[in-house]
């Protein structure tokens, strides 16, 4: 693929993730469900009561359907990005950053439909262990981790795509911190947190978006001097 048409991939599937991130958020101020609440160990009275609340399961369901579809441009995102750092950053660090992305998604993934055969076995009266819970805040914890060694390498390749870029290798780096001190504080203590940490990885692909339809449209005029 040309750097062009690489460039305008990179530009819609950043602006879709955001997108997505922007109407996942839209269901949880609607519905007051998510599925945070989960990546926590608690007692299983406290996930019966969690679900028995007005719309929990429904925001639940939305929330976890469209993060289904954000993982599918993400993973896509990474893996153009890393197609595209090509050249600008040592192969073996962008390999092991795509990696840490796939690890990641693949992460995501088993929590989302773990999350929600709790939820089904809670529903049907099966039974449901402590256990259960314990596995899943180590899989999302691992998750996160593996994203924050994703984006750091990820925005050493940032850093040569001009000041736009540099910009995003920023937000990137903020990310992290975030991230670090929601693993080391009481749950009921890292929502502030968590908001933060949300905000600044939406906030780089929205100006991944500005910056990839930028570079596609110096790509272009670049093409039309040419000829």
């Amino acid at each position: 693929m040309e750097q062009k048409s690489l460039d305008r991939t990179l530009a819609l599937l950043a602006s879709l993730a955001a997108l997505t991130v922007a109407a996942m958020v839209a269901a949880i101020l609607a519905t007051h469900s998510s599925q945070d609440f989960f990546q926590s160990a608690r007692a299983i009275d406290d996930y019966r009561a969690f679900i028995a609340s007005p719309l929990a399961v429904l925001g639940l369901r939305l929330n976890l359907g469209l993060d289904n579809l954000f993982m599918v441009f993400y993973g896509a995102f990474f893996v153009a990005l890393a197609a595209r750092l090509r050249g600008l950053v040592d192969s073996r660090l962008i390999g092991v950053a795509l990696a840490a992305a796939m690890l990641t998604l693949l992460l995501d993934s088993l929590e989302n439909h773990h999350i929600m055969t709790t939820v089904h076995a809670l529903q049907m009266g099966l039974p449901v262990s402590a256990a259960d819970g314990e596995f899943q805040m180590i899989a999302s914890q691992v998750k996160f981790h593996a994203s924050y060694l994703a984006t750091f390498l990820f925005s050493l390749g940032f850093l040569r795509l001009g000041r736009m870029g540099r910009i995003i290798s920023v937000v990137l780096w903020c990310y992290i911190p975030f991230g670090i001190l929601i693993s080391v504080v009481p749950p009921e203590q890292a929502k502030a947190l968590a908001l933060g940490r949300t905000i600044f990885f939406v906030l780089a692909f929205v100006l991944s978006a500005i910056l990839f339809f930028s570079l596609a449209r110096k790509d272009g005029a670049a093409a039309a001097v040419a000829t």
